[in-house]
């Protein structure tokens, strides 16, 4: 289930509004499952799936989807898009995309822009972060119902701007502590 749709990608970012949707949204599922689902475990996040699909968010949960989810996901679905819409796979072969009467941007410059796409959506990870532990959310506070579910931890992305924290989920201290 996409949690935003193209427009919203489009109109966040300085994607340009004519790019193809088929084109980067099947980036948003990784994205989503890659990013998402780590950061808020999987107990808050199969939550946020369920009452989006049921049209039934409210409370701080929409609050969580509107200021923290969607920004991670534009953001990080548009650094993809510039690391992944360099290269086309078609019926005839692998292809550089090289539209007429342009030329192609320098890779350091893709990787530049990418970066800074994806520190932005970082920025809205921590945030996000920041925004449960200071809330009471059950699903995220609480440990996950099994061995094969994801608990909640601090996503290391390729922005360049990350500093990892040596492992240590920087707000476990804070949920064994209130729980």
């Amino acid at each position: 289930m996409a949690l935003i749709t193209s427009q919203e990608i489009k109109t966040n970012t300085s994607m340009g509004g004519n790019i193809d949707p088929d084109k980067f949204m099947h980036l948003l599922y990784d994205v989503q499952v890659l990013i998402l689902e780590p950061s808020l475990g999987t107990a808050l996040y199969d939550k946020i799936v369920t009452d989006f699909e049921a049209d039934n968010l409210s409370g701080d949960y929409l609050q969580l989807f509107n200021s923290y989810i969607k920004p991670v996901l534009w953001h990080s679905v548009y650094a993809q898009y510039l690391r992944d819409g360099i290269i086309l796979a078609q019926n005839t072969g692998i292809y550089e995309n090289s539209p007429e009467n342009a030329s192609q941007a320098d890779i350091e410059n893709v990787k530049y822009v990418s970066k800074s796409a994806q520190s932005k959506a970082d920025v809205y990870l921590e945030r996000m972060e920041r925004y449960l532990c200071d809330k009471s959310i059950p699903e995220y506070s609480n440990s996950q119902d099994n061995d094969y579910d994801l608990e909640p931890k601090e996503i290391n992305t390729i922005s360049g701007w990350y500093l990892p924290n040596g492992g240590e989920y920087p707000y476990a201290k804070y949920l064994k502590n209130n729980d």
